[in-house]
C-alpha cells in the first residue's frame, strides 16, 4: 500500500512540506505505489449533451465532477473574487448552459435537511423524527429551476409546479439539441432557454408499493443522454417500496416525450446514473442497495449484465448504501453510506469494466468511526488518475489513485484540516479539488470554498462565500469560475457564489 499523507491542522505546514516534495518527484498521474498505475484517458464524447462545461450536475456522462476549466494555476498567489446571487430555499444541483446562463436546481429538500441537522449536531436517535418533520418541510414547497445570468448575477426562477409524489432533489440535463430538461416529482419537463419557458410536460410513472399500489414516494433523480440525444431517468421508491423496493428505467425520445423504454426493477436505488459507451455498447453504471450493478442500453429494453453485477454490500455491518458509480475510463469507483444511518467507517470500491472483474475496496478515511456523505466520489481519469471522497460526519476530504483506470483503488492522502459538506468538483486541467470549510458559533457558521492541491491535499486557496449552514449543495464549474451552492435548508434563502481569480494590487500584495 502506498504511503498516505494525513493532513492534520495542529501540523499541517511541516506535513504538507514533506507531501508536496513527494509529489512535485511524481510524474503526473503517478502513485506511490508500484502495484497501482493510472491509466489515463480522453474524455467521453457525449453528442447528446450540450458542449457546455458541466451540462449535467456531474460535470459529464461518466459522471466525474471534473472539467479542464476553473480557477487560474497558482491561485494562491491571486485574489480570489466573489459575486453571489440569492436564490429561493435549498438549491442543490448547478449547471452551465450556453452564453451567460447557469442554472440551479432546487426547492426540493426532501431528506436532505436531516443530513444538514446531523452536521450540525443532531443526534443519531433523532433520525427517524427528523425524517417526519423532512416530508413535511418537503410537502410544504415547490421545485424550481432558476436561470442566472453569471454578468449581472440577475436571478429568473421557474417554478415546477407539477405531480404528487416525493419533493426529493430531481435534476436536469442541458441538452445538444438546445433544451433543458428538469424532472421534479416525477414530471419530466422540457424547458426553452432563450424564453425560459415549460414548452412540454410528461407524468412519470410510479414504482410500485409492496401492494402493487403507485408508491407516492417514488422519486426521479437525475438525467442521462444516449449517444443518439434520448433521455434516461431513474425513479426509485425513497421510503414504502418493502424491503427490496422496486424502482423504474425509462427511455424517453427528447422531441415529443414519448416513451420508448420501460422497465420496472429491484436493480436499482437511490445512486444517479453514469452512461459510457464501450466495444459498440452502451451501458449503464449504477450502484443499487447491495450490488454493483450495469445495464446494456437497447433501443427498446435495459437488460441486466449478470456476468458484471456484484454484491458490495454485507448486511449488519453497519455499513449503508452506495453513492454513485464515477466511471474512470476502464471500471467504475463508488463509496458506501450515502445513508446517514452508517454506525461503520466508509470504504471506497473499484471495479473493472471488463467481465468477472473483481470489487476491490478500502477504507476511506483514517477514523474507525462512523462516516457518511449525500455526495458522491469525484474522480479525474483525463490528466491525473485521482478520485476524492468527503465524509460530512467528520468533515475530512481523502484522495485516491485509481488504479489502471478503475480495476483497484489506493489511498493517497487525507486533509483533516478542513470541515467539509458540500459536493466536491475537480480542475482536472489545473490539478485542484474544490471543496469547502465551515467555522460555527452554535448553529450560525461562515462557510468558505476552499481549494486543494488533487495530488496532495494540501490547501492552495480559499475565500468565504454566501451561506451560513454546511451545505447539501454540489460544487460546480464554468469557465474560469467555481461556483459554490449553499443550500441553507430550512432557511428563506439559499445561494450560490461565483469565484473568480484576478491578478492581486500592489497595495493589497
Amino acid at each position: 500500500m502506498p504511503a498516505i499523507a494525513k493532513l492534520s491542522s495542529l501540523s499541517l505546514l511541516a506535513v504538507v512540506m514533506a507531501v508536496g516534495t513527494a509529489a512535485s518527484a511524481a510524474s503526473p498521474g503517478a502513485s506511490t505505489s508500484a502495484n497501482c498505475k493510472p491509466s489515463l484517458f480522453s474524455p467521453p464524447a457525449a453528442p447528446g449533451y450540450a458542449s457546455t462545461t458541466w451540462p449535467t450536475e456531474h460535470a459529464d456522462a461518466w459522471r466525474t465532477h471534473a472539467a479542464p476549466t476553473g480557477l487560474s494555476r497558482g491561485v494562491g498567489r491571486l485574489r480570489l473574487k466573489t459575486a453571489t446571487a440569492t436564490l429561493p430555499p435549498v438549491p442543490v444541483w448547478g449547471y452551465v448552459g450556453k452564453g451567460d446562463n447557469v442554472y440551479l436546481m432546487g426547492g426540493a429538500p426532501y431528506l436532505l435537511d436531516m443530513y444538514t441537522e446531523l452536521m450540525q449536531g443532531a443526534p443519531p436517535s433523532r433520525i427517524n423524527a427528523l425524517g417526519i418533520l423532512s416530508k413535511k418541510y418537503a410537502a410544504s414547497m415547490t421545485p424550481y429551476v432558476a436561470r442566472i445570468n453569471i454578468k449581472t448575477m440577475r436571478v429568473s426562477v421557474l417554478s415546477l409546479p407539477k405531480g404528487t409524489s416525493a419533493n426529493y432533489t430531481g435534476g436536469a440535463l442541458v441538452h445538444a439539441n438546445g433544451y433543458l430538461y428538469t424532472v421534479a416529482r416525477s414530471v419530466l419537463y422540457k424547458i426553452n432557454p432563450s424564453s425560459f419557458k415549460i414548452v412540454a410536460s410528461k407524468l412519470l410513472p410510479l414504482a410500485p408499493d409492496s401492494s402493487g399500489e403507485p408508491n407516492q414516494q417514488t422519486a426521479y433523480n437525475g438525467i442521462v443522454a444516449t449517444a443518439n440525444g434520448d433521455l434516461i431517468l431513474k425513479g426509485w421508491a425513497s421510503t414504502g417500496g418493502g424491503d427490496l423496493p422496486p424502482g423504474i428505467l425509462l427511455r424517453i425520445n427528447p422531441s415529443n416525450l414519448a416513451t420508448k423504454a420501460e422497465v420496472v426493477t429491484t436493480s436499482v436505488s437511490s445512486p444517479r446514473m453514469a452512461i459510457v459507451s464501450e466495444g459498440g455498447n452502451e451501458y449503464l453504471y449504477v450502484p443499487n442497495t447491495t450490488e454493483s450493478v450495469r445495464f446494456l442500453l437497447e433501443p427498446t429494453a435495459f437488460t441486466v449484465d449478470s456476468a458484471w453485477s456484484t454484491t458490495y454490500l454485507i448486511p449488519n455491518t453497519g455499513v449503508t448504501t452506495a453513492s454513485s458509480d464515477v466511471f474512470v475510463g476502464a471500471g467504475v469507483v463508488f463509496a458506501n453510506n450515502t445513508d446517514l444511518t452508517a454506525t461503520a467507517p466508509m470504504s471506497v470500491f473499484a471495479q473493472g469494466a471488463a467481465a468477472g472483474s473483481q470489487l476491490q475496496s478500502t477504507q476511506a478515511f483514517t477514523s474507525s468511526g462512523a462516516a457518511w456523505n449525500f455526495f458522491m466520489m469525484a474522480a479525474d481519469p483525463y490528466k491525473s488518475g485521482v478520485a476524492a471522497m468527503l465524509d460530512q460526519n467528520s468533515g475530512h476530504v481523502s484522495g485516491f489513485s485509481t488504479c489502471a483506470g478503475g480495476k483497484s483503488i489506493e489511498k493517497l492522502w487525507e486533509n483533516d484540516s478542513v470541515k467539509a459538506s458540500a459536493g466536491v468538483a475537480i480542475n482536472y486541467k489545473a490539478g485542484q479539488l474544490y471543496t469547502d470549510d465551515r467555522t460555527c458559533k452554535g448553529k450560525k457558521c461562515k462557510l468558505y470554498l476552499v481549494v486543494l492541491d488533487l495530488r496532495t491535499g494540501r490547501e492552495l486557496a480559499r475565500t468565504a462565500v454566501a451561506g451560513t449552514k454546511p451545505s447539501m449543495g454540489q460544487i460546480f464549474i464554468g469557465p474560469d469560475a467555481v461556483y459554490y451552492v449553499a443550500s441553507d435548508t430550512r432557511d428563506a434563502h439559499g445561494y450560490v457564489t461565483r469565484v473568480t481569480t484576478s491578478r492581486r494590487s500592489a497595495v493589497t500584495g
